[in-house]
Parts: C-alpha cells; structure tokens; sequence
C-alpha cells in the first residue's frame, strides 16, 4: 500500500519536463524515493524535502543531476547557501519610497544599480541578499515580481482560467499577466527556503512543471495557495490567481483540474490492494488512505457541479470498490460526508442515507463516550465533542432534504445530548 501511494504522488506530474515535487515530512518523502530507487518508477522527477533545504549539503545534492532528471535549477554558488549564510533575510518594505525617488531621479544609475524591475526576484537575489554590502542583506519591498513567459505558459498544459479558455492566438495571450505578485503583507522575514522555492519557481519559467505535495502544510510563509491548481496529490505551480478569475468558490480552498484529477484517480493510481479483506492498516497508512478517498470525493462534488452525472456515478463506484469502508472506516475526516452529499447530488438517496446514518452514528458512539467519562473528566474531551457535535449537524442538515422521518429522529437525539453537554460545560465553567 505504501509503495503504492509514494507512486501515487510521482503519478501526479506530467510525463514530460522532468517536474519537480516539493514534499517535507516522512510520509510524503520516503515512499517517493523508494519507488525511484528501488522500483525504478519516475526517474525523471526530481523529489525536494523542504524540510532538507535547509542544509547545504541537501541544496548541493539538488543542483547535480540524478537518473533521467537535471538538476534543480539553482543558480546560487556555493559560499552563497553554505551553513550560516543567509539562514534568514529581513523584509524591509520602508526602503521602497527612497527606491522609486531614485527610479524617477536617476533612472539609469537606478537600473545599473538594481536592474529593469528592482521588485523582480532575480534583481533582489543578485542586487540586495547576495550582494557583498552586508547592509543591502534585505528584502526592499513587500511585494516580490516574477515574469511570466506567456507562451511558456501556453505550452505547458497547465489549467487555464475558465473565463480565457475560449480564446485563441494573440487575443489569449494577451490575456495572461505579464507578472505574477506574490504579497510579503505581515512578513518580517525570509528563511533560505523560502528564497529557493522564489527562485526555482522563477527559473523553471513555467517550463519544467513545479508541484507541492498535498501534505507539505505551512512549510513556508509565502502565501502560494490561490495560484495552485490540484491535480491529485500535488498541487501545480501557476502564474495565476484563480480565485481573482473566479475559479474557486468562497471556503473551496483551490482550484481543481478536473480532468486531470479524474485521468490520476482513475487510470494512473493504484490502491495497493486495499480491496483485500481483513487487510491490517496501522494509523498512518489510514491517514494516507483517507487522502485519497477525499480526492474521489473532490472529484466527484467537481462532475455534480458541472453536471456529469455519468462520471460522477462511476467515480463514487471506483472509489468503493478501491478503498472499501470493510477496511478503511468511512468517518468525517475521510471525506464520507462530502461522498454522501455527491451521492444526494446525482439522486442516489438510499446510498447518501445510509452513509449519513453511519456518520451520526459515529458521532454518537463519542459523544456517548465523552458522557461516560463522567462530570469530572469530560471537559478533557470539550473540543472534541463539540467537533463531533458540529459533524452530527451537518449531516442532519443533509439528511433533511431526503428522509424528513429519519431527520427528525436524529436532531431530537442531538438536542437532547447537546442540551445535556451544555448543562455539563456551564457546570464546570
């Protein structure tokens, strides 16, 4: 299973321009490397721990080729990145006005001193944090530029927003930004990560495709999220904002490259035999497996929306079939709520009911456990019984449009536990 799902992530990337994939923990690194090394799957990837770009041995290792991949595109010299160098650099948004009264006084020293664009990534590493003036070791602006190469972009086959897909030559083209802006708004400093993911974003040129595993999390304070695109389990790099285009709905989190989501779940993954009855998972394994129930339930929500019904059924089938509730448990935080609603959303009740049954079921089986612990203990558990109660309520709230007898049950029995935990928590309080 676990070989399995580390080739699930090196599945996610395009067959073509040797892709690069950010990943930062055990789970989301190991298993990746194995099935380079040891399965000889996808050796035209390069894998880069976020975690081990702190060192400089580890950005070195990525500099040099490896298997069928070139190496990362670092531009830096060695005495640049060495342990000690540039651990940190400080963001100095105040130097910005004595920048530009220079740019509209001397303009040409301007550009000799700090390039076309001094705001440009390229021109802050080589002009501010490498320069040899200790005190030019900043971060000048609050907003960091990357060009954008359009016909890169054209080329890549990446996501295009939906409002410019329709368009063609020149007119598309000119469509796309020329630049892409990414805010330091808060940000009092810049780690050495953080100023290598800027500049293999920008020297990859939207040519060799950049991905971030799922599971990475906030490894870094640049705020990429509303210019990635999911495409399983990784999210792409791109030079636009999509929830600025109207790509991602307010709360959805990111834009979904449906088909491409659809073509890795459904053609290009494997499941690592989770279909065996009586399969052992121990609790990491089973957090990676509901990952992976949640993009079918991603997927799925995405065809109901556009309305594909027929791929939306055959998703939630798959999905069954793949990752069986008789060995991974269908709870809330394996995506089985948002299942049960793809399922209300294509006209299978029964299905939706019963799996909405299972989840307030659930929520209960808790809560009467949180109960049992009696008055004294029971606020250790506070959080999470508010959590399970907040589950209970959504599902009754979908439960209502689909089986009113069975809902009226249900909110009665929650009522009347809510009420009772209440009385608990003002007791302690």
């Amino acid at each position: 299973t676990c070989r399995d799902f580390g080739a699930n992530y090196l599945m996610t990337l395009p067959d073509k321009g040797n892709p690069i994939i950010f990943c930062n923990g055990d789970n989301d690194t190991f298993p990746l490397w194995y099935n380079q090394d040891t399965e000889e799957v996808r050796r035209d990837v390069r894998i880069c721990n976020l975690s081990y770009a702190q060192t400089d041995w580890y950005i070195y290792q990525q500099q040099c080729p490896l298997y069928d991949a070139p190496g990362l595109p670092i531009s830096w010299d060695q005495n640049q990145y060495q342990e000690g160098k540039n651990e940190y650099v400080a963001v100095r948004p105040e130097l910005k006005k004595q920048i530009e009264a220079l740019y509209q006084k001397h303009p040409e020293e301007a550009r000799d001193s700090f390039g076309n664009d001094p705001y440009e990534i390229k021109n802050i590493l080589k002009y501010w944090v490498f320069a040899e003036k200790q005190e030019f070791h900043v971060i000048p602006t609050d907003t960091i530029n990357i060009y954008i190469d359009k016909d890169a972009v054209l080329r890549s086959g990446m996501m295009l927003p939906e409002a410019i897909r329709h368009l063609k030559g020149e007119e598309l083209r000119d469509a796309i930004p020329d630049k892409l802006s990414i805010s330091l708004k808060n940000i009092r400093l810049l780690t050495k990560v953080d100023l290598l993911m800027l500049e293999i974003l920008a020297n990859c040129n939207w040519e060799r495709p950049l991905y971030m595993a799922i599971s990475v999390g906030n490894s870094s304070k640049l705020k990429f999220d509303d210019y990635f695109v999911q495409e399983g389990l990784a999210f792409r790099f791109t030079p636009f904002n999509y929830k600025e285009w109207g790509d991602v709905e307010e709360g959805n989190g990111y834009a979904i490259d449906t088909e491409k989501l659809y073509e890795n779940v459904m053609n290009r993954y494997k499941y690592g035999g989770l279909d065996t009855p009586g399969l052992y998972l121990d609790e990491t394994t089973l957090r990676i497996c509901y990952s992976h129930r949640r993009l079918f339930a991603q997927l799925a929500k995405e065809l109901v929306k556009q309305g594909d019904d027929i791929r939306a059924r055959k998703v939630l089938e798959y999905a069954g079939q793949t990752i069986p509730a008789y060995n991974v448990p269908e709870v809330y935080e394996s995506g089985s709520y948002d299942i049960a609603t793809a399922y209300a959303s294509i006209g299978e009740t029964q299905k939706a009911t019963d799996l909405l049954n299972h989840l307030i079921a659930e929520s209960e089986n808790y809560i009467d456990w949180a109960f049992s612990l009696g008055d004294n203990r029971i606020g250790m558990v506070q959080q999470d019984c508010l959590y399970r109660f907040w589950q209970w309520n959504q599902c009754n709230e979908l439960l209502k449009s689909m089986d009113k007898k069975r809902y009226e049950q249900s909110n009665q029995q929650f009522e009347k536990k809510y009420m009772r935990f209440t009385q608990l928590m003002n007791y302690h309080n």
